[in-house]
């Protein structure tokens, strides 16, 4: 009977004395769950152990354990010594305060196990050939605290990789953090005499990590930036952040709101939250509109457009206070006879300048009706109007030849569509606009869809493919330009795809356009208040505007002209007819 109780006793203190132990698992993260987990296992013998190729899994999976990838410290554990488990792409030792001691493992898998489960399990730990060492079963998990073992038992925790665990256990002890902007005032002058700093503060209780944000709105709630001051940090008294310097549109107010989450019992949670309405006065905004016409694009060597030709029109457009939207832009000899196809877009926002480029569509002159001249380009708009001289020569009879016989290779149906201003520099988290032309020389109007996105290989990287699709009707025998916004979220920087596609009647098969773009992880600082502007203006061209206000003409064929003159001819026809039959009589 004695034996047998030695022998109980035995394998009972074998079990308690294992050698490694599993001493703390995060399971819990803030953000990133699978690249922030990690598991701390802890070496309770006075002498070194090897663990290379030990496993570590839980019920769903296994996963070997190796050393040596970060700073080359191998496996071997030293007595009374921490290790670090994380998987092979963590992001631990960025965003946790880990012990310089602790040696650093990881497994050969994107995961630890199948994914270390917020809602409990039981984690395993073998050794080389297979025999169990130990086992550590935690419960239902709270964001950003781990389960630390102390005296036999898991207790929840604030993370402590690598440092013993009694001083990290969470208690019921009650504590009171506060969170405030420091401003210097609330009205400011300019945009370049606005920054902030954000403070918090211990007011009382026991000392625990802390997590902080911030944001800045305009005053219809959309966001304009936000701020990550503090995650997952301590402190003793108080600690202010750095100063930000936002820049913001001048001329507007906005909503600052900052709030601050605590690992303890909070017994006030009133301080937990700063709110402040600033305002950045600017220059006074000017009530007037105005249109200016800067440069003509696609000019040959001598400064001169051919007849049958597509020119760009760059325009700088303040719009005012008007409630008018439209701008056009044609050309015209010196009897207002129209030489081009109306090209229109709609400016939405008041008290907003604008950058504008419009192609318009130079008639051709086969049947010689113009001269080689000077003839004036129009950019008429929101109460402002702006003149340009451009000169334009004759087609050649051989031109026009090659012009009919496309039109009759094409048919009636002729459509097509380009890609006008496009970035080839993409930053990440700036929105950036495309400008799409599509020009309908059929006799009906055509259903179209349009959208684009970014992409590498089978994989968007901004948004949904079909986010940003826009639908509409297209008139007949009518050019209008589509701008659409796209903005890459999360991507590494490299080379990447842009693609514009265009569904015009419903067709199966889309036609689309490929380009080359370069993405940057970084934005410069000089571009920021270029890139409120487009946040402000969200779509330059609305449907509405591609609609062009229920439809109202953007352009008027001659095919039109002439099915307008058929009636008239028709009744002058029959009473000609009616006058020589009574002649007759």
């Amino acid at each position: 009977m004695k034996l047998l109780i030695y022998l109980i006793l035995f394998i009972i203190l074998m079990q308690i004395s294992n050698g490694i132990l599993i001493n703390e698992i995060m399971a819990n993260p803030i953000a990133d769950e699978s690249l922030n987990e990690w598991i701390e296992i802890y070496n309770d013998e006075n002498n070194d152990i090897n663990v290379s190729g030990w496993i570590i899994g839980d019920d769903k999976d296994n996963d070997t354990i190796e050393g040596g990838l970060y700073n080359k410290e191998g496996t071997i554990i030293p007595a009374f010594g921490f290790a670090i488990i994380t998987d092979e792409a963590t992001r631990v030792y960025n965003n946790f305060n880990v012990s310089q001691d602790a040696i650093r493992l990881y497994v050969d898998d994107g995961a630890i196990g199948n994914g270390l489960s917020n809602n409990g399990e039981t984690i395993y730990l073998y050794d080389n050939n297979g025999n169990l060492i130990d086992k550590k079963t935690y419960n239902k998990t709270t964001e950003d605290l781990s389960w630390a073992f102390v005296n036999t038992t898991l207790l929840k925790s604030n993370p402590s990789p690598g440092f013993v665990n009694d001083e990290s256990i969470i208690t019921e002890q009650g504590c009171d953090y506060a969170v405030e902007f420091i401003l210097a005032k609330t009205v400011f002058d300019n945009s370049s005499d606005f920054s902030f700093k954000i403070r918090i503060s211990k007011v009382s209780g026991q000392k625990t990590n802390f997590t902080s944000r911030a944001k800045i709105e305009d005053l219809n709630g959309k966001l304009i930036r936000e701020y990550k001051p503090f995650t997952n940090q301590s402190i003793t008294k108080q600690r202010t952040s750095t100063r930000y310097t936002p820049n913001l549109e001048e001329g507007k107010s906005f909503f600052m709101d900052s709030n601050i989450t605590v690992q303890c019992n909070d017994t006030n949670t009133k301080n937990d939250f700063d709110k402040r309405i600033i305002t950045i006065k600017g220059k006074p905004l000017r009530e007037d509109s105005s249109i200016d016409i800067e440069k003509v694009f696609d000019l040959g060597t001598d400064k001169k457009a051919k007849f049958g030709q597509i020119i760009r029109i760059k325009l700088n457009a303040y719009k005012g206070n008007t409630n008018k939207k439209s701008i056009a832009v044609w050309i015209e000899d010196d009897k207002r006879n129209k030489l081009s196809k109306q090209s229109k877009i709609n400016l939405e926002l008041k008290y907003t300048n604008y950058s504008l480029t419009l192609p318009v569509q130079i008639k051709p002159n086969c049947d010689e009706k113009f001269d080689n001249d000077d003839y004036t380009i129009i950019a008429r708009g929101l109460d402002s109007e702006d003149e340009e001289e451009v000169e334009i020569e004759d087609l050649t009879d051989s031109m026009c030849e090659v012009k009919i016989v496309e039109e009759k290779k094409f048919s009636s149906k002729k459509f097509k569509f380009d890609i006008q201003d496009f970035n080839e520099n993409i930053e990440v988290g700036k929105k950036f606009n495309t400008k799409i032309m599509l020009d309908n020389n059929n006799d009906v109007d055509i259903p179209i869809k349009v959208w684009s996105y970014v992409y590498r290989g089978s994989k968007s990287y901004s948004g949904d493919r079909e986010e940003n699709k826009k639908e509409f009707i297209l008139k007949a025998n009518s050019l209008n330009v589509v701008e659409l916004e796209n903005m890459v979220e999360d991507a590494e920087p490299g080379n990447y795809k842009f693609k514009v596609l265009v569904n015009k009647n419903n067709q199966k098969t889309n036609n689309q356009i490929t380009k080359d773009v370069v993405i940057n992880n970084k934005l410069n600082k000089n571009n920021v208040k270029s890139e409120e502007i487009i946040d402000n203006n969200e779509n330059l061209i609305t449907a509405n505007n591609v609609l062009m206000n229920n439809y109202g003409l953007v352009y008027e064929s001659t095919t039109e002209k002439a099915k307008s003159l058929v009636p008239i001819f028709l009744i002058i026809l029959s009473i000609l007819i009616n006058v020589v039959l009574i002649w007759r009589r």
